[in-house]
């Protein structure tokens, strides 16, 4: 299950030449336990095996699915980073996993976070702008598991969670897009300053404290309690919806002020990428993002490039989806060397 690369890349969904994806999560603790970070060894491990039985009952898989445990402290510290990579575990389980786990979906569209900073971190993932299905998915996984575990809740506040952010509802709407005219204009400082005002934040890759490089953003709500979920969803596609015109308006005036510039400027990515010998992974993102705004410009590569090559190159260009593409593990410089193996690979364009 780890070597694969999850549904949410296949690059299908609403918008997929601008949005990567949605996610939505659900934050939830058990009533009659302490926080994970106040846990200690023993009852983190006995939540393990708990929640294990529950995926493993009739019930449960006859309403949430077929899904699996993955004991952070069984797999490699490669298998770590790639999860992350995927955006299936946070930064916080891969430097802290000892008695942690994940609970995947067989096509990695929902996850289950265990001992995180919550009891239950639930997460769904779709391709492209689809904040309610990601919804509908969590949700009823989220109704499955309260029917195990009495979840941590006051009539007044809402969901009780570990960080006072996500009291409330405890929901967490994620959107990742793919900004670069925006980006090259320095349209986003005003976006990120009304988005801020506003309740809402826009991050980088991994989230919050990461570069936005590969012009790939994360946009989220900020806050849960005293808001219903659906206002919370409406409220963040309106945003997102608003950020496409943006985005689709400054890629208009860049190719009609800047047409043979910004034409050069997709082309030599396109040879970086065909006869470099040696990429790191922010030339390598770089790079594919703006053949990916030349794909939807309509540019006319030597190869047939298309959308699901260009989203698993997210996943694959990092450290660990190389060294698992690959199947072996290599030091930086060795990485570098066959980047450049993979991107051609990946989208057929030999050199």
């Amino acid at each position: 299950m780890i070597n694969k690369l999850p549904n949410w890349l296949n690059a299908q969904g609403q918008d997929k030449d601008i949005v990567i994806s949605s996610r939505v999560r659900l934050a939830r603790n058990i009533d009659d336990l302490l926080f994970p970070h106040r846990m200690n060894a023993d009852d983190k491990d006995k939540l393990l095996d708990s929640i294990s039985e529950t995926i493993g009952s009739s019930s449960f898989k006859k309403d949430a699915g077929n899904m699996k445990l993955l004991k952070l402290d069984e797999l490699s510290g490669l298998d770590r980073e790639f999860l992350l990579e995927k955006h299936l575990i946070s930064p916080n389980m891969l430097d802290n996993y000892h008695n942690r786990g994940i609970v995947l979906g067989l096509d990695e569209s929902i996850s289950i976070l265990i001992n995180e900073e919550d009891h239950f971190r639930i997460q769904s993932f779709i391709s492209g702008l689809n904040l309610k299905d990601a919804f509908v998915i969590a949700d009823k996984v989220d109704d499955e598991l309260e029917k195990f575990y009495n979840y941590a809740y006051h009539e007044k506040y809402g969901y009780i969670t570990s960080c006072p952010t996500n009291i409330g509802t405890g929901i967490r709407f994620s959107v990742m897009m793919h900004l670069p005219a925006l980006s090259m204009t320095g349209g986003l400082k005003e976006i990120q300053r009304i988005l801020k005002s506003d309740g809402f934040a826009i991050r980088g890759f991994f989230g919050e404290g990461s570069e936005g490089y590969g012009s790939l953003y994360q946009i989220s709500n900020q806050f849960t309690v005293g808001v219903k979920e659906a206002d919370i969803m409406l409220d963040l596609e309106k945003r997102i919806n608003n950020i496409i015109v943006k985005e689709k308006a400054c890629r208009d005036r860049l190719f009609k002020q800047k047409p043979y510039v910004m034409q050069d400027m997709i082309f030599r990515a396109f040879g970086n990428l065909k006869y470099s010998v040696l990429l790191t992974t922010k030339e390598g993102m770089n790079n594919v993002s703006l053949i990916r705004l030349g794909v939807e410009r309509g540019l006319l590569f030597d190869e047939c490039i298309d959308y699901n090559q260009l989203n698993s190159l997210i996943v694959l260009a990092q450290p660990a989806g190389l060294q698992n593409y690959f199947g072996k593990s290599m030091s930086p410089d060795e990485r570098e060397k066959l980047r450049p193996r993979l991107f051609k690979e990946i989208l057929k364009i030999g050199g």
